[in-house]
């Protein structure tokens, strides 16, 4: 059984730069710029950009009516810089027939595990996260890292989200 188990685990943590993934009803298709990361049962999906330490992409799908929607994951999100303080830009945009929110975060990021009270405060961190509604459960995007080199990956970070609605995409 851990045999088996261990095979799932590395073969979802091998997807390729370039081949299409699904994370709720949407399929991403990542260009040469995205280098497959480590998932787990609750991140659907995880991509470095650019190299294998490169910032770090997540994706999440919890199904229905799960997750929280637009407003609660900007508060979640902005709860994780050092005293709740970041500068929030929401964003609402369109790509193809899908209306979606995109949200930059700046400010000092507390850096460290999810539950862990040790964390790392971080200047200049930024975060960019994408909120993208479905009636099966929304899907959400959560990529972290230094001010400097998000804000040069964020026309990728658009790009990616843009191939899912792509003519042609599923």
């Amino acid at each position: 059984m851990k045999m088996i188990t261990l095979l799932w685990f590395f073969s979802l943590a091998m997807l390729t730069a370039g081949e299409a993934f699904k994370v709720g009803n949407f399929t991403f298709k990542p260009g040469d710029t995205w280098v497959a990361g480590q998932t787990s049962p609750m991140v659907k999906a995880a991509l470095h950009h650019g190299k294998k330490e490169g910032p770090l992409l997540k994706f999440y799908h919890f199904g229905e009516g799960q997750g929280g929607g637009v407003k609660a994951n900007i508060e979640r999100w902005k709860r994780q810089f050092q005293n709740g303080e970041a500068k929030v830009v929401p964003e609402e945009k369109t790509f193809g027939d899908q209306k979606l929110t995109i949200v930059t975060m700046t400010g000092t990021y507390m850096v460290g595990p999810m539950m862990s009270r040790q964390k790392k405060a971080t200047p200049d961190y930024m975060l960019l996260g994408a909120v993208i509604p479905h009636p099966s459960g929304d899907v959400f995007l959560k990529m972290t890292g230094t001010e400097a080199d998000l804000k040069k990956v964020k026309a990728d970070f658009e790009k990616l989200i843009a191939s899912a609605f792509e003519k042609g995409a599923e």
